[in-house]
């Protein structure tokens, strides 16, 4: 899935880059190299014609290209810590869309078991009718009921393809090789209400390696090369400069012979635009809000994993519910009705509730599930502990 999803393709170009701007941090400045006619008497009284040819190397001072080399290797470890933490929410929605899926076929399963149950019914109905138990309405009655569930598991199948595509959407590019074709699911959530974790252990866990975390620690080494450079940019450089000259041989009355002449200058600017430190301060402001953002992430963090991890308590609480007496007890009052039905112990309308009754109580518990399941994913998104399977 994650070679083919193409947001994290995007993701991973951000790595990129950054590793390019490391190439463009190590450039030196280029040397100029100017050349062209120095001199040349239109007064025609013998002086004479001189070329120049001139190379200008700056000299950079102060640290800016090591500044520079640092700032572009802090953005490469924050970028990589972004991808980190794309990869970590990329993980926790698909496992969403894999649970969504999961519970959308338990969910067709049981419209299925139950429209066979009142088809059964309406077969009993037909038998009944013919031995003079019961009257035509109520076989009618049963053959609706019938058909309106049949309503339900055509949606339910309906439901159970739309959750498939949504999970085979985070393939990405791979997906439309699998849209046309059933798709084939295994897992079992009845599997994860009964986790038991500390609090204490997964916090300190996710301090250690939430990468969202990692991320807002690497911006304030970031911020601090920053600084760094905007320090070494008030340093002034300076411009070394050699040049060649060629005075042409002047015939006449005042001849003079061909003639070389090398010279050497320096440079200096007048730093008059260092009295505003506007760059220096922005430095200095954007790494005391990068410290602040990350204290705050780690206050987030623990946070965070503390409410997963109580949803996901009450999540399993609530599941156990179903399966200690609510489960059983909503199939014994159907099978019981049922029997009492056939022998004209109960009512049409008896046995029709108590069938209603074990769909919702059965719906009911597979939303439970689910929920179970997707506050485990919440867990282990905000512990960053993937070691928990489904």
């Amino acid at each position: 899935m994650a070679n083919g999803n193409l947001e994290l393709v995007a993701q991973r170009a951000n790595v990129s880059i950054a590793q390019a701007q490391l190439g463009i941090a190590k450039i030196f400045p280029d040397p100029v190299i100017t050349g062209g006619l120095f001199q040349y008497d239109v007064t025609q009284k013998g002086n004479p014609t001189a070329t120049v040819v001139q190379l200008g190397v700056p000299v950079q001072l102060g640290g800016k290209r090591g500044a520079r080399v640092a700032v572009a290797e802090s953005g490469i470890s924050v970028a990589e810590a972004d991808l980190d933490d794309f990869l970590r929410l990329l993980r926790s929605s698909a496992a969403h869309a894999y649970i969504d899926s999961l519970r959308a076929r338990l969910v067709v399963e049981r419209k299925r078991r139950t429209l066979a149950s009142l088809e059964s019914l309406v077969a009993v109905n037909v038998q009944r009718l013919k031995a003079g138990d019961i009257g035509e309405v109520l076989l009618v009655q049963s053959r609706v009921e019938a058909a309106q569930f049949r309503a339900q598991v055509v949606s339910a199948d309906g439901e159970v393809r739309a959750a498939d595509l949504a999970l085979l959407q985070q393939m990405g590019a791979a997906a439309t090789a699998h849209m046309r074709r059933a798709v084939e699911l295994g897992g079992d959530l009845r599997t994860v209400a009964d986790r038991k974790f500390q609090a204490e252990t997964l916090v300190a866990f996710a301090l250690g390696h939430r990468p969202d975390l990692r991320s807002a620690k690497k911006r304030v080494a970031l911020a601090h090369t920053v600084v760094d450079l905007a320090r070494a940019n008030r340093v002034i450089d300076v411009t070394l400069g050699a040049t060649w000259q060629h005075n042409f041989p002047v015939s006449g009355a005042t001849q003079m012979p061909a003639s070389d002449f090398l010279g050497g200058t320096l440079s200096v600017p007048l730093p008059f635009s260092r009295i505003y430190r506007g760059d220096l301060d922005a430095a200095h402001t954007s790494e005391a809000q990068s410290e602040t953002l990350a204290r705050a992430a780690e206050i987030h963090v623990e946070v965070e994993v503390r409410q997963a991890l109580a949803r996901y308590e009450a999540a399993s609480a609530r599941v156990k519910l179903y399966t200690q007496d609510v489960l059983s007890d909503a199939d014994k009052v159907l099978e019981k009705t049922l029997y009492n039905y056939q022998r004209g112990g109960a009512t049409l309308v008896e046995v029709l509730v108590a069938q209603r009754t074990v769909d919702d109580v059965y719906l009911s518990y597979y939303d439970a599930l689910a929920d179970s399941a997707h506050t485990l994913v919440g867990l282990q998104q905000a512990a960053a502990y993937w070691d928990l399977e489904l």
